[in-house]
């Protein structure tokens, strides 16, 4: 016999009218109209709308950005929130070339094997603090000048050894 989450997958699948294609898809969704990142992976997307896994149980908002593959940041509306899974719908449906690009860029995912979660907020992937924001970076001209210095170097030993053969 069938689990109910099983049962209710069957029995949602028989009712849409497009086609999802099962996937592993890193994405990053976005609050509309602010900055803060939510690391989440698509399990499931058509034409019309995706399945989220995200990294915990907290309230998402009810209107999310997301960046896809050749699609770019596009907008959806989350139907249904629960625990860590989330069904949203596009406002926009996707063309088949985005489709075809998200599939290209997820992982493969074998239906016969079960599918450990594919979030684990306490994987040091997500820990973005010790990366550098646009204001500690140096300028740039300064980056500039330090990459070319450092090419200069590295052939100024090649250059020596080739005018002592001359």
């Amino acid at each position: 016999m069938a689990s109910v989450p099983q049962q209710l997958q069957a029995s949602n699948a028989d009712r849409r009218m497009v086609p999802r294609s099962d996937m592993s898809l890193g994405v990053t969704l976005h609050r509309v109209g602010e900055a803060e990142l939510i690391p989440a992976a698509i399990a499931n997307l058509s034409a019309t709308g995706f399945l989220a896994e995200l990294p915990s149980s907290e309230p998402i908002p009810d209107v999310l950005d997301v960046d896809l593959p050749h699609a770019g940041r596009r907008q959806a509306q989350v139907v249904w929130h629960d625990g860590l899974l989330a069904g949203c719908t596009f406002t926009r449906p996707l063309s088949k070339a985005d489709l075809s690009a998200a599939r290209l860029k997820s992982e493969y995912v074998d239906p016969s094997v079960p599918r450990p979660p594919a979030l684990d907020p306490a994987d040091p992937i997500w820990d973005i603090a010790g990366e550098a924001t646009r204001q500690e970076r140096w300028p740039l001209g300064t980056r500039v000048a330090v990459i070319s210095a450092a090419a200069i170097a590295c052939w100024a030993p090649v250059l020596g050894f080739a005018a002592l053969i001359i």
